[in-house]
């Protein structure tokens, strides 16, 4: 079959449709990065920068729990969709 440059532009249009698609059914789970102050050696300078660190820690562990929650939800969601297709297939081999 030979392609005309139409039929190249409606299929690329195509794959970019379903790219975007998917990207937007998948959440994109961003996996946060220790505050650098926590992995440091020796003791904190002094009460602010003790303060601030253990706030930059609080932030930290709230963004690994978003983190994890992201995880969970795109995890159960394919999880979803291969049962989804399993039982489809299984419909169709019962005829």
């Amino acid at each position: 079959m030979k392609l005309t440059l139409n039929h190249t532009l409606a299929m690329i249009s195509l794959i970019l449709s379903l790219a975007s698609s998917a990207v937007a059914a998948w959440g994109y789970c961003s996996e946060p990065s220790a505050p650098s102050c926590a992995t440091r050696y020796g003791p904190f300078d002094d009460t602010y920068d003790f303060d601030r660190c253990k706030s930059q820690k609080r932030s930290y562990q709230s963004d690994v729990e978003s983190f994890l929650s992201c995880i969970r939800s795109d995890t159960e969601r394919a999880i979803q969709e291969y049962n989804d297709a399993v039982e489809s297939f299984n419909r169709r081999a019962r005829g």
